[in-house]
């Protein structure tokens, strides 16, 4: 019985409208975007010779003016400046034959010199830098963030290509996706996906009440569908970009490097600011956390819309509700807020729902809250989960099976 019942579960799921349109569209949006919008993307590790060439133009002008005036020494107020710009010259001129021979290897050695590039990353969305307690730090760090990423590829030990430093590859696409806002895309294909797992039923409810099949063990049932339904639509998404992307712009390797943030050793040294250190993981490592976090956090979703189709009993209240939850935390977030109603930040699931930023130390930066660490994570979502169930099967003894389809009528 709970055999037939799981494969009709999944046979009514696969052919839910609802479901096919929104696949299509994500489909839809990441062809449009790995095809239309990536290819002529440029990031900020993008290079273009012909502006540095005149850049080149401009401090050589600089320089031969210093020397025609005789201001090739030291000021007080000034410093080197002719100096520097002799050394910005050699640099950067040496940058733009490497680049042009393809010597990516010297290129990346040249660049970590300071020259050619923003060291600002790209901001990925709202939560970096804006209302920064200290800006400059932000921008210490991600300059450092930058050298330990390219040192990595120095360190790899593989053939370097210009795809790779503009982290298009791939894996590195894939990364990047983690470690920005639209993760939450992943999480929202779990409460879309079973926001009406309960409710769809409605015009079945007949049948239903007399299935020889207890209310509680159903709902588990249907659970465990949308779960693995969820998962199996993200391989597949997955999937399909990696084949496009690695097509595209090659796979790129597991022994490159993602930068993490780790708390200091240090003790406060600056107004009671602790500052934070560096390390790297491979991609390998990272994608490995990452996929044990995610089916975590898509169960989580999942038993939260069970509780909710049984009170709401409407798949669309449904999917607001748990849509609000999933994004609850930009209501509150501050760079410096640490607690919510009296209780610290790394005890709350919502805070590891960006589960990228958790891997990589971000969130724990960003908040300067050093308790916020992917193994916490674990133990808050886990706990998490552990109240979900008990208030599933609470909830579930309230609004029985005959209750729920005849006030869903």
């Amino acid at each position: 019985m709970i055999r037939s019942m799981m494969v009709h579960e999944f046979k009514m799921i696969l052919k839910n409208k609802k479901n096919v349109l929104f696949i299509i569209a994500l489909v839809s949006l990441i062809l449009s975007y790995l095809l239309l919008v990536l290819p002529t993307k440029e990031t900020s590790d993008s290079f273009d010779p012909e502006a540095m060439r005149l850049e080149l133009k401009d401090l050589e002008a600089v320089t031969q003016g210093m020397i025609a005036r005789g201001g090739t020494g030291y000021g007080e107020m000034t410093g080197t400046p002719f100096a520097s710009n002799t050394y910005a010259i050699k640099v950067q001129s040496r940058m733009i034959h490497a680049f042009e021979d393809k010597d990516y290897n010297r290129f990346i050695q040249l660049r970590m010199k300071g020259f050619g590039f923003n060291a600002m990353n790209e901001q990925r969305d709202w939560m970096l830098i804006a209302n920064a307690p200290y800006p400059g730090i932000d921008q210490a760090r991600n300059s450092s963030l930058v050298d330990l990423r390219y040192q990595g590829y120095l360190d790899a030990g593989i053939p370097i290509t210009y795809e790779m430093i503009e982290q298009k590859t791939a894996l590195q696409t894939i990364v990047n996706f983690i470690l920005g806002t639209t993760a939450f895309m992943v999480l929202f294909c779990a409460i879309y996906f079973s926001s009406d797992m309960m409710t769809k039923d409605r015009q079945h409810r007949s049948l239903l009440q007399g299935m020889p099949i207890g209310w509680y063990r159903l709902i588990n049932i249907k659970s465990v569908v949308a779960f693995f339904y969820t998962l199996l639509v993200l391989a597949a998404l997955l999937l399909l970009v990696v084949i496009i992307l690695s097509i595209q712009n090659g796979f790129g390797s597991f022994k490159l490097s993602v930068p993490i943030t780790i708390p200091s050793s240090l003790p406060d040294d600056y107004f009671g600011y602790r500052f934070a250190e560096f390390e790297t993981i491979t991609i390998a490592k990272f994608l490995l956390m990452t996929f044990g976090m995610i089916p975590i956090l898509v169960y989580l979703f999942i038993r939260l819309n069970a509780i909710l189709s049984l009170l709401l009993k409407n798949s669309w209240l449904v999917l607001m509700v748990g849509s609000v939850i999933l994004f609850s935390e930009r209501i509150y977030y501050s760079r410096t807020l640490t607690k919510l109603f009296g209780i610290e930040l790394s005890n709350l699931p919502q805070t590891y729902f960006d589960f990228g930023r958790i891997i990589s130390g971000e969130k724990q930066y960003l908040v300067h809250l050093e308790s916020i660490t992917f193994e916490k994570g674990f133990i808050v979502l886990l706990s998490t989960i552990l109240v979900l169930e008990i208030t599933l099967f609470v909830v579930s003894r309230v609004v029985k099976k005959q209750r729920f389809y005849r006030l869903a009528a």
